[in-house]
């Protein structure tokens, strides 16, 4: 079989969560947004490029609490990249809503306005 396929899917992005998962105060310090971003658009393997990123909800890369210009920086951000935004993380996302839903996922549904 060909590996020539018509078909332009899956996407290739980079996650952003590695940048802040396992840094802090007592470990190597976080890598910030800007630099994570610089380094996916320099990657490339024969002549593979990342087309986007999945970001996480997480500071120091990105406040849950970021206003609407916030969000809109941050998209400016990536596009002037040339990366789309696949998927967007917020903390507790993966956790079980309790009894309200609604309620408990507002904070998150607030940050991706």
């Amino acid at each position: 079989m060909p590996h020539d396929s018509q078909n332009n899917f899956p996407k290739l992005h980079n996650a952003m969560w590695p940048g802040l998962v396992g840094k802090g105060p007592d470990s190597e310090p976080p890598i910030d947004l800007d630099t994570m971003l610089d380094l996916t658009a320099a990657a490339s393997v024969n002549g593979q490029c990342f087309e986007g990123v999945d970001l996480f909800l997480f500071d120091p890369h990105i406040s849950i609490d970021s206003s609407d210009d916030d969000l809109k920086r941050l998209a400016d951000k990536v596009r002037e990249r040339g990366f789309v935004i696949g998927s967007v993380v917020a903390p507790g996302g993966s956790r079980r809503p309790t009894s309200d839903a609604a309620t408990d996922c507002k904070p998150a549904v607030g940050a991706c306005r």
